[in-house]
């Protein structure tokens, strides 16, 4: 398929690229125009124009110009992109949207009966959404957007560092390494890195780093610091760690040192130094770009596998999923820190098999090569395009479809009732337990409304993101 498009990109204009979204963003115009697509793209107006934030003018004249003398065959957006336009037939005769993550322009997509291909970034997300369209509404006996249903799919993203190993040059956003830094990084510590900012968990990364230290048994054994970005450890978040060290006799510089943003290419280098990675977030990733560029760089990560992290490898390809029932919160919201033990004694065993880590994580990079290139991508964009010739499958039938586990569940222990979710991991009550496990496994054909929002409001069972419904496996 080609014709006319238009893009409604966030992040764009690159290089130097707006983040990994950029990158992704800035490759796609290119893609098109050489595979005979007449392109038009979408720039925002100067931030520097005061007036323009309460008289939107140069908006308009943007959107005008956009138009063109004729309505392009595809809009496509992204989800900040429809901040500034809605899909709508009325503009474009096709209307696509890319997803790399659900934080923004909800309300354009969530029940928009106009878009005509949603494309998520990973199958995980692709599962999240689907979860997301197949919400029930028991009284009018539908999903939340069964059009959207038929017209889900998913598009392989390019990685940087598969086109630019050391770095690339387009991600010029960041500081060199500071001398101060440098000067730190010395022999006698064994380094480990969480430069994602704003991610961590951080009750589970200190409970890990104290594990590590604590757990060290040579009178010779080296100190166990990680790096992780300053606008992360803040004032706030340094003062209640600080606290809950204090009987202990420690505080955060015994634990961590504070990096501030970095350009790539630096960035990489100090992947390259250290011996571990931790993604224990709380931040349910979308797709993965930090975890695969630490593996490609030489270092293993260990994840408690939140959002797509624990779909990204198989196992030893350098990233380790270690998450146990006992990680989960109490109904009361306590934690418990021995709960992380296990995690920091892999660490250890793990870094005394540094030739083996090493060729898991050779492994792990020649499949990122091999997946996530700008090959790849554009092979899977132009084939998510040439869906939209084909006539969309047959929309599902609500009573046909079963109540499952929703995506987000990383895992339930039904005896105890404690659940690892990306939504929210707590321990589910006995009655909310009890609740689940009668529904699972049911069709909705079998399943009152009445009855089914009185469960609902009782327990939240869907919109906590415990249950889903989905087409019935071939079993059921």
């Amino acid at each position: 398929m080609s014709g006319s498009i238009a893009l409604m990109l966030s992040k764009t204009g690159g290089p130097p690229f707006h983040g990994s979204v950029g990158y992704v963003n800035d490759a796609i115009g290119p893609i098109l125009t050489r595979n005979g697509w007449q392109v038009r793209t979408f720039a925002p107006p100067r931030n520097d124009l005061g007036e323009e934030a309460m008289v939107p003018l140069a908006l308009s004249a943007q959107l005008a110009a956009l138009d063109g003398a004729a309505a392009p065959d595809v809009a496509f957006f992204d989800a900040a992109g429809m901040a500034v336009r809605t899909p709508a037939r009325g503009w474009a005769r096709r209307n696509v949207v890319l997803y790399h993550g659900l934080a923004y322009g909800t309300g354009a997509w969530m029940t928009s009966p106009d878009i005509d291909l949603h494309c998520a970034n990973s199958p995980y997300l692709e599962r999240t959404l689907g979860a997301i369209f197949a919400f029930p509404n028991w009284q009018q006996r539908r999903c939340l957007n069964p059009h959207a249903l038929r017209a889900l799919t998913r598009i392989t993203l390019p990685v940087p560092c598969v086109e630019r190993p050391d770095g690339h040059p387009g991600f010029g956003y960041g500081a060199d390494l500071p001398p101060y830094i440098q000067r730190q990084l010395s022999d006698d510590v064994v380094w480990g890195h969480a430069l994602q900012p704003g991610k961590q968990d951080w009750f589970a990364t200190l409970s890990v780093m104290f594990w590590l230290n604590e757990l060290r048994t040579s009178p010779n054994a080296k100190r166990i610091k990680l790096l992780v970005s300053e606008s992360s450890l803040t004032p706030d978040n340094r003062r209640a760690l600080d606290a809950m060290l204090a009987p202990a006799g420690r505080n955060c510089d015994d634990y961590f040192l504070s990096v501030p943003l970095l350009n790539q290419r630096t960035l990489f280098q100090l992947m390259r130094r250290c011996r571990f990675a931790l993604a224990y977030n709380r931040f349910p990733e979308p797709f993965g770009f930090y975890v695969l560029e630490s593996v490609h760089n030489g270092c293993p990560v260990y994840t408690n596998g939140v959002g797509n992290n624990r779909f990204l490898l198989p196992p030893e390809h350098g990233i380790h999923v270690l998450e146990t029932p006992a990680m989960t919160p109490a109904a009361d919201g306590r934690q418990d820190a021995e709960a992380y033990r296990g995690v920091a004694e892999r660490i250890l065993a793990d870094l005394g098999q540094g030739d083996a880590m090493a060729t898991e994580c050779q492994r792990g990079a020649a499949l990122i090569d091999r997946q996530w290139s700008l090959a790849a991508f554009e092979q899977s964009l132009l084939a998510a395009l040439d869906r939209l010739e084909s006539p969309l499958p047959t929309a599902p039938d609500f009573e046909a479809l079963q109540v499952q586990i929703s995506p987000l569940v990383r895992h339930v222990d039904w005896d105890t009732g404690r659940c690892l979710n990306d939504y929210a991991s707590t321990t589910l009550r006995p009655q909310a337990l009890a609740a689940a496990k009668a529904l699972l496994g049911r069709r909705c054909a079998e399943l009152a409304s009445d009855e089914m929002d009185r469960i609902e409001s009782t327990h939240r069972l869907f919109a906590g993101g415990l249950l889903t419904l989905a087409p019935a496996t071939p079993a059921s």
